[in-house]
């Protein structure tokens, strides 16, 4: 456990006093200065127990004094304050230096006192607070603390063990590697609502259905609104969507305002209730609309009244979702009436064990000795958290470094001891007060000061991270080679690892809350730290001058906050400032915000708050900044940030020396003050205005400590060799914005001006605007800045091309903006595809916007963007087409105004969401959405009943009829262009290839599973099906001419489908339970049948012709081997079955003669393959199995798998099996083997794999280790080996001999213990052209000799 939070406190106080530097001030003081250090060193060893104390309960009285002992140490907290301004009356701050990372200023200046009564005065008071400290010591006994041992300052938390890197932290938790919302145990719950909100009526006659989630916090309701509010379904359901999260105490017309800011609907903030009811009507007139109100706790009766006037105005079938936690004395008190409501019991207990493990296993967790603890006493640790999702999400996170057994088995007796507490006298829950108590002090402290957030509030990480230094919250670096900044970010990293903070999604970025629970134990925490530390919400009440003025000597912090994102003006009355101002104490107060109020100018008077480190205006009317801010000597930030009327700063601004953040962005600055070379602490600067008159770009070459860094109005650069003078490529800067002005400028000056300004190597965000040259320089694109991830361009209206970035090897984020000349993309923009390189190998977002000219991407063979997430082309109206083919990874492609753009649309897999509008029209109607999900065309024998696509068209004029369930049976003809099944492409990414790495993909088998087919020419494909086979064009075009549109009310009218019929697809039927068997009888050219999501099917029906079956989401469908007849399933060529068949425990295989493709998933209970009749050759036709996630299966049929036309094996997730089939060898054909996350195979067949093998892929199997018996130097074929995890143990890798000389690409990755490349093993690996080593962080050397000259 960590020391207690008043610990740093008290240790700063003993710092200060026994500071060498303050002896002389402190000499007159010698007796007082005895008694303080030993009464704060007794008090030091007393506070951990009393912190302890709060939240545990001893015996059966322990917990009824844990008010008394928070009280002990609130008194003991004021009485520190109290001290610490007192010392800081003897001991002044320093005229030059900052004291790096206190919570005071050390002295490296004496004073002379002028008025002896002054010191007699704070002599007295001393002793005053002498007494005050030995009371408390004294009622130690009377509250059973116990004095700890030898009690010191904590070591950094570097020195502590594991500490991974912030960022690295924050990245791994944002793209998914850390655990963000495991979501687990309401399959039910999220059924019952989404049934709920697909429905056509209500039963209560309302056309707006009202659905209410109840449940004690911590209990998954947000987490579950979540998981509703952004599925696809609801997506498709709606026509626009709201999240709105409720502040607490929030009154009925700010939660109208937030709906309505939310809509980006235009309001004022003196409207009445009555008027914002008006404007929310007209807002949602005649629309389909989804409301979610998130921990609604608002009492009066407006709310019923918003309620109502939402359900007059939204259209039919217009939905409502409420979130809310009964009260404690009245469980009913914010309950609304709602048409369906949902309580949320308590997990079971399985549930509870997988967020559990989810949290609990981080990279540390790999480890086998922590695997043992798991097992040893994770079970009594989860038992014991009371199954509510957010102890285990709490407690999973706390024990994710614990590498001891000791601990876990102390934590879950802890846990136990839980049970002894009285609940109404402790405030905070056990799971989270243990949470708290683990956190090092220093950590505490960080913690507990963002209670001062509201409830709700979404912050950003910079926003904190300036709070923390100006109150000194960050630690000693005694190393000195970290900043505060780094350290906060190190803390801040930390605080979202143990989920006390919780990554959100923004319009502006990636924000972070606090659930509320957490928000109560950080309050808790802060203890009366309140009395020092005021905040308030501008959105609910006005500037707290009595609060100010009540603890004016105090107050360290005035913080406004405005849970709005863009909160208008607060009126504010200056010369309430100005009497605020010398109210304040200046030895103590350390941060003001007067941000979004009505604030003109600052009086002189600020100048005396020399302690003042955080100061924020921005988003005022400020016009001038009084020139005695120059004498805040202590102030580390100046926000003047959207200060329009600002148009220049200080004269004398180069006196604050210690200033690290200085953001002006969208002030109205025209140039910059003289001497800003002396602001040699700055670490922001985000905008450098270029005047004629002002200081020259020289003066950042002085600022070497800058990381982040804009340069606006270079137009103004007099000679085109003075941005060398700034010496940028010596600054190791993270962020660069170079900004020309909006006009004309001189083409050839610019091009020497940037390239003048070429960056340091390690730059990682670059953003171009207004340049005006016509070409870029060399170094935009350079290989060699390996550390640059994010590019953007944007307005450089005079260049013809784009610079070459293809070749940037890590960029991830691309935005290219307002090129008006560029009519053609090409090479010049990817740059050479080599063969050990391709363009864009990292790129994950792409943009487009306003390219008026641009009319041709060509793309060469080569460039496929293999880990591109997001496409965006925006107003390019003379694009034409020639859009990248095919995008596997692609999950977003919007296409806005592209009028000339004609299809085909690249290739994309059915999870990608695709959005095109106000673009030509027959590109529109080749996308389509329908109310029901449900898509046709004439051109195309498939009929699809249910919700998959995610496809939107947003033309008025282009109508697809919907399919509804309701209607009688019609017969309707489309015109609308082929739009094949954007669904059938699932079978490929389930059964495929969604698990394989992008360098094997290129293996599978060329006939045997044609990956993303390119598309006929003829038709006008937004997304292509899986091919199964290789199809003759007499196949592909066999009776595919017209189709009718069949609107069907009862699944009966399925008999009457046409015998034409080609693919049958059912999905989302969850009440259906029983098919006719005759359903398929006739359908002579039926050969697809899909049934996905029907979660009630029990059987099905003859099959009849049908070749390839997909099942999915059918967890009720029954043993296949348990058909009336297995002579239907005889045809089957393609086999996939996926959550779905629950009792299916042993799967038959010769039930599939024919079968080529088999592919099962996540099918819990099957345990084995069996055969049941001795053939030879029975699995003849297979040429392709995948087994995934099925966590049962043990076995394969003994004398292995007679397949030998089998091409490819893939199996992962199958924690139990322990054996491959065998013998391997027979299977000859066999060219692909991946084994993936299969922890208890722990060897290979007796005689090795087969020759013909070219790709063998091992991942995370722990027990599975390469070794020479596996022959693998005998495989003539083997070109593509790949070893990630596992392989505990070894140190040196490969060894002599095992891998055969005609590998030539091997990928190493997640090997903890690799410290070497043996050389031996690589000596003879002569065509050997591609080596990747990820993740191997113990890797210290490669061969001596070198790696081989391939």
């Amino acid at each position: 456990m960590g020391r207690a939070l008043l610990s740093a406190f008290i240790h700063d106080l003993l710092d200060l006093i026994a500071s060498p530097q303050n002896s002389p001030r402190m000499k007159p003081y010698s007796y007082e200065q005895q008694e303080l250090v030993a009464n704060l060193q007794i008090l030091d060893a007393l506070v951990d127990d009393a912190e302890w104390k709060t939240f545990f309960a001893e015996g059966g009285g322990g917990g009824g004094n844990a008010r008394d002992v928070k009280d002990w140490l609130n008194e003991l907290q004021h009485a520190l304050y109290h001290l610490e301004d007192l010392l800081l009356r003897i001991v002044n701050p320093p005229k030059s230096l900052l004291s790096y990372g206190r919570r005071f200023f050390v002295s490296v200046v004496l004073r002379k006192t002028k008025n002896q009564h002054v010191d007699d005065m704070v002599k007295l008071k001393i002793h005053d607070t002498i007494k005050i400290l030995e009371a408390l010591v004294t009622r130690k006994d009377l509250l059973g603390l116990t004095a700890a041992g030898a009690t010191s300052r904590e070591k950094p938390l570097q020195q502590q063990g594991w500490w991974p890197p912030s960022p690295a932290v924050l990245h791994s938790y944002l793209d998914g590697t850390f655990p963000k919302q495991c979501f687990v145990g309401r399959d039910d719950e999220i059924k019952s609502v989404l049934g709920k909100l697909s429905s056509a009526t209500e039963e209560d006659g309302k056309h707006v259905k009202v659905i209410n989630i109840v449940g004690k916090d911590g209990a998954g309701k947000t987490a579950l609104s979540g998981v509703i509010y952004d599925s696809d379904n609801v997506t498709q359901l709606f026509e626009r969507k709201a999240w709105i999260t409720v502040p607490p105490k929030a009154t009925v017309n700010t939660v109208a305002k937030k709906i309505l800011e939310e809509l980006k609907a235009a309001f004022s903030l003196g409207d009445s209730f009555d008027e914002l009811m008006e404007k929310l009507a007209a807002e949602l007139a005649g629309r389909k609309f989804l409301l979610v109100l998130d921990d609604i706790m608002v009492e009066d009766d407006g709310l019923h009244k918003l309620i109502a006037s939402f359900e007059s105005a939204a259209a039919r079938g217009s939905a409502l979702i409420l979130t809310s936690t009964p009260h404690d004395d009245n469980p009913e008190l914010f309950m609304i009436p709602a048409s369906h409501v949902v309580l949320l019991d308590s997990l079971s207990t399985k549930n509870m064990g997988s967020i559990f493990s989810a949290h609990a296993s981080s990279r540390q967790m790999n480890r086998p000795k922590l695997q043992k603890v798991a097992a040893q006493a994770g079970y009594e640790i989860i038992r014991n958290l009371g199954n509510l999702p957010l102890a285990a999400r709490m407690i999973g996170s706390l024990v994710q470094d614990k590498l001891s057994v000791n601990k876990w088995v102390e934590m879950s007796r802890l846990l136990d001891a839980g049970d002894d507490i009285d609940v109404n006298l402790h405030p905070i829950p056990l799971f989270l007060a243990l949470c708290y108590l683990d956190l090092p002090a220093q950590i505490k402290w960080c913690f507990a000061y963002l209670s001062l957030f509201p409830k709700g509030y979404q912050f950003k990480q910079t926003e904190v991270v300036l709070l923390w230094m100006a109150q000194g919250f960050l630690n000693m670096n005694t190393s000195g080679d970290k900043s505060m900044e780094d350290i906060a970010d190190e803390y801040f990293g930390y605080l979202v690892m143990r989920s006390l903070l919780q990554p959100c999604s923004s319009g502006s970025g990636v924000s972070f809350t606090m659930h509320n629970l957490v928000h109560d134990l950080a309050t808790y925490a802060f203890g009366e730290s309140f009395n020092h530390h005021l905040s308030y919400s501008e959105d609910i009440e006005d500037f707290p001058e009595q609060s100010i003025v009540e603890n004016r000597r105090t107050l360290r912090t005035i913080l406004p906050l405005s849970l709005s994102l863009e909160q208008a003006l607060t009126k504010f009355d200056i010369k309430l400032l100005e009497f605020v101002v010398k109210q304040l104490n200046p030895r103590v107060f350390r941060v003001l915000s007067l941000s979004r109020h009505y604030v003109t100018d600052l009086p002189a008077s600020i100048g005396r708050l020399k302690h003042l480190c955080y100061l924020n205006i921005s988003y005022t009317a400020i016009k001038t900044l009084p020139d005695s801010i120059c004498d805040l000597l202590n102030l580390q930030e100046l926000i003047t940030t959207g200060c329009s009327s600002l148009k220049s700063l200080p004269e004398r601004i180069s006196n604050l020396v210690n200033l690290r953040h200085l953001d002006v962005r969208h002030s109205g600055l025209q140039e910059m003050p003289l001497g800003m070379h002396k602001l040699t602490s700055l670490r922001t600067l985000t905008d450098f205005v270029v005047s004629a008159d002002g200081p020259g770009l020289a003066d950042l070459a002085e600022l070497s400590n800058l990381k982040t860094l804009s340069i606006s109005k270079l137009q103004n650069v007099a000679c085109a060799k003075d941005p060398s003078d700034a010496k940028l490529f010596k600054k190791i800067l993270d962020d660069l914005m170079l900004q020309w002005g909006n006009g004309n400028g001189n083409k050839w000056r610019a091009m020497e001006v940037l390239e003048n300004l070429k960056p340091h190597k390690d730059l990682k965000k670059l953003t171009l605007e207004y340049y005006d040259g016509a070409r870029f320089p060399i170094w935009l694109g350079d290989p060699s800045y390996r550390a640059l991830q994010l590019v953007i361009l944007r307005h450089c209206g005079d260049c013809n091309s784009l610079p070459t970035l293809g070749m940037l090897p890590f960029l991830k984020d691309l935005f290219i903006e307002g090129f008006t000349q560029v009519s053609s993309i090409g090479a010049e923009f990817s740059g050479e595809v080599k063969p050990s390189w391709k363009p864009f190998q990292s790129l994950e977002s792409l943009q487009f916007r306003d390219m008026f000219q641009w009319r041709v991407w060509n793309i060469l063979e080569g460039i496929e963007f293999p880990r591109l997430i997001k496409l965006y082309i925006i107003r390019c109206p003379k694009l034409v087409g020639y859009l990248p083919k095919q995008h596997v990874s692609l999950q977003k492609l919007e296409i806005i105004g592209c009028s000339n753009l004609v299809p085909p649309l690249p290739i994309v897999d059915v999870t990608c969401k695709v959005l095109v509008h106000e673009s030509n029209e027959i590109l529109m109607t080749s996308v389509a959405r329908s109310s029901e999900g449900t898509l046709y065309s004439k051109d195309l024998h498939e009929i699809f009943l249910g919700s998959s696509s995610k496809f939107t068209i947003t033309n008025p004029r282009c109508e697809i009829e919907e399919i509804s369930l309701e209607r009688s049976l019609e017969t309707e003809s489309l015109d609308s262009p082929s739009i094949p099944d954007s669904t059938m492409i699932q079978d490929l990414k389930e059964a495929s290839t969604k698990m394989l790495s992008d360098q094997v993909k290129d293996d599978i088998p060329k006939g045997k599973v044609d990956i993303l087919s390119t598309p006929h020419p003829d038709t006008l494909e937004t997304m292509a099906p899986v091919k199964i086979e290789n199809l003759s064009n007499q196949d592909s075009d066999d009776q595919r001419s017209s189709f009718e549109v069949l609107k069907v009310s009862t699944v009966s009218q399925l008999k009457s489908l046409p015998p034409t019929l080609h693919s049958l697809k059912i999905e989302g039927c969850e009440s259906l339970e029983v098919l006719p068997d005759d359903l398929l009888a006739g359908l002579t050219a039926l050969s697809e049948f899909y049934l996905i999501s029907c979660s009630s099917l029990t059987s099905l029906p003859s099959l009849g012709s049908v070749i390839t079956l997909y099942i999915r989401n059918c967890r009720r469908l029954e043993n296949l081997s348990s058909l009336a007849s297995r002579k239907q399933l005889a045809f089957l060529r393609h086999l996939s079955i996926g959550s779905s068949c629950d009792s299916l425990t042993t799967l038959t295989l010769d039930l599939f003669p024919e079968l080529k493709i088999l592919c099962i998933w996540d099918c819990p209970n099957l345990q084995s393959f069996c055969v049941t009749k001795e053939i030879k050759g029975y699995l003849s036709s297979l040429e392709s199995l995948e087994i995934r996630d099925c966590p049962k299966l043990t076995s394969f049929p003994e004398g292995g798998l007679l397949a030998p036309n089998l091409a490819s094996i893939f199996l992962s997730n199958c924690e139990n099996i322990k054996e491959l089939p065998k013998p391997m060898t027979t299977l000859t054909s066999l060219k692909t083997l991946f084994l993936h996350r299969c922890p208890k195979l722990e060897c290979l067949p007796f005689g090795g794999l087969p020759s013909s093998l070219t790709l063998l892929s091992i991942v995370h199997c722990d027990k599975l280790v390469p070794q020479r018996s596996w022959r693998l130097h005998t495989l003539e074929s083997l070109n593509r080996f790949e070893l990630e995890g596992g392989c505990m143990g070894i140190e040196s890798f490969p060894e002599e001999n095992l891998l055969p000389c005609n590998i030539n690409s091997l990928r190493i990755s997640t090997m903890q213990s690799l410290k070497k490349l043996n050389q031996k093993g690589f000596q003879h690996l002569n065509a050997l052209h591609t080596l990747e080593i990820h993740c191997c962080d113990m890797l210290r050397s490669f061969p001596d000799q070198g790696l081989p000259s391939s």
